[in-house]
């Protein structure tokens, strides 16, 4: 078979080549860049789980393994190693306190004894005054989270409790007012000129100013954009409260407590405001008995538990002006206490205060009502420094307006305090 010749070869000349792209043109882009629409179906990523935020445990009403026994002055500082030798405890620290005119030695029993127990042993024993738990306090108010503003809106309570009325007559000047709480931010353009002294009893090292305390100070004696019910009063600050990591939230102990109450009388505190609440405790009672006696003016929240929450202490002493919180139309705070402790009312829902690094913030609780009586009690010693705390008591509920059903019950007290009506009628009845 012959073979298959060859194909013929073919020669394209250079005309009919391919020619080249013409070399493309890159415009600078100035602007935002358009995003390129997506075609087809993209693939859906899961949705993110939410993190549910750990539940905070129940704060207890003592501190668990953990007794205060109070033993007479003169009793040696060896008996607290005495006890704790024969009974099997640690002890922890020792206090003495003027107003209990005693010591208080604070003990740790490493086992799982009941705290009954613990304490009947204690109680046996001649030398000991007296025994019980170290309690649990908490400061009461909440802050709204969802109104936190650098920019403050009008202050509705100073017109509720006629303020601007009472400022031509007094603003409390050099009244001392002790702030027991947590510490205070003394850098606050409204409170830079407020502090008088100040006493940390927690005596952690820990930090000083906290949102309460500084709420709490300025709604008694701020000045410019948060105007308090007594500008010119001088303030003692006393932290008492710590952040607490195991719970979230500031608290404090009976011992601490009763060092900070101690210090205040010590640095001639007229008034004690105590915006906190915890369990009826009897060394607490007895001090702030004392400073009474000896002409201290205790005012405290009435408490935030809601309508059948049991009383709330301080504030359920005798002796003790204890103040509920209304809104900005005369309505009781929902969450507020009731009962037959209470003194008077005033405006403690939402709340302008200052906050920490020069802010503000909006709040509402019991804690913020009581703070302005605080202020109020400061404008009624201005005038009449010598006046008591029964007189001081009266003048309040009788320039009261009254709210509710008609006269004294236990939502509203003697009703809405006025600021003026009450310089008012002291005036007129001395």
């Amino acid at each position: 078979m012959r073979p298959r010749p060859a194909p013929p070869r073919v020669t394209i000349p250079p005309s009919m080549w391919p020619r080249p792209a013409p070399p493309r043109t890159v415009t600078p882009h100035y602007g935002k860049k358009k995003k390129k629409k997506k075609t087809g179906t993209a693939r859906r990523r899961p949705p993110r789980k939410r993190v549910q935020p750990p539940v905070l445990k129940t704060i207890p009403q003592f501190l668990p393994n953990e007794v205060l026994v109070l033993v007479a002055s003169d009793i040696p500082d060896a008996v607290g190693d005495e006890l704790a030798a024969s009974l099997r405890l640690t002890k922890v620290e020792t206090v003495r306190v003027a107003l209990l005119e005693g010591a208080i030695i604070r003990f740790r029993y490493p086992d799982n004894r009941p705290l009954r127990d613990v304490i009947a042993l204690l109680a046996s024993d001649p030398r000991v005054s007296r025994a019980q738990p170290n309690n649990y306090y908490h400061p009461v108010d909440k802050a709204k989270k969802n109104r936190r503003s650098r920019k403050p809106g009008p202050q509705y309570s100073l017109g509720k409790l006629s303020v601007g009325a009472a400022h031509e007559i007094s603003k409390g000047r050099n009244i001392t007012v002790a702030v027991i709480d947590t510490g205070i931010d003394a850098t606050h353009p409204a409170l830079s000129k407020a502090i008088a002294g100040s006493f940390d009893a927690v005596g952690d090292g820990g930090k000083s100013a906290g949102r309460h305390g500084t709420a709490i100070a300025g709604l008694i004696a701020g000045q410019g954009r948060v105007q308090g019910v007594a500008p010119l009063s001088r303030l003692l600050a006393v932290r008492a409260f710590a952040m607490n990591r195991q719970y979230n939230k500031p608290l404090t102990s009976g011992m601490i407590l009763l060092r900070a109450l101690d210090w205040s009388f010590a640095n001639k505190a007229r008034i004690f405001n105590m915006s906190f609440t915890g369990p009826y405790d009897p060394l607490v009672k007895q001090a702030l008995e004392a400073a009474y006696e000896k002409g201290v003016i205790l005012v405290a929240a009435a408490g935030n538990g809601g309508p059948k929450a049991a009383p709330a202490y301080p504030a359920a002493y005798n002796n003790v002006i204890a103040i509920t919180a209304l809104d900005s139309k005369d309505r009781l705070y929902p969450q507020a206490n009731r009962g037959s402790y209470l003194t008077a009312a005033a405006p403690g829902v939402d709340m302008l205060v200052p906050s920490l690094k020069k802010g503000y913030r909006y709040s509402s609780g019991t804690s913020l009502a009581a703070a302005q009586i605080s202020g109020l009690i400061a404008l009624l010693l201005e005038r009449n420094p010598d006046a008591t705390s029964e007189a001081i008591v009266d003048t309040i509920k009788k320039s009261a307006r009254d709210l509710g059903p008609k006269g004294y019950d236990t939502q509203f007290g003697a009703g809405l305090a006025d600021a003026y009506a009450s310089l008012k009628f002291l005036s007129d009845s001395q």
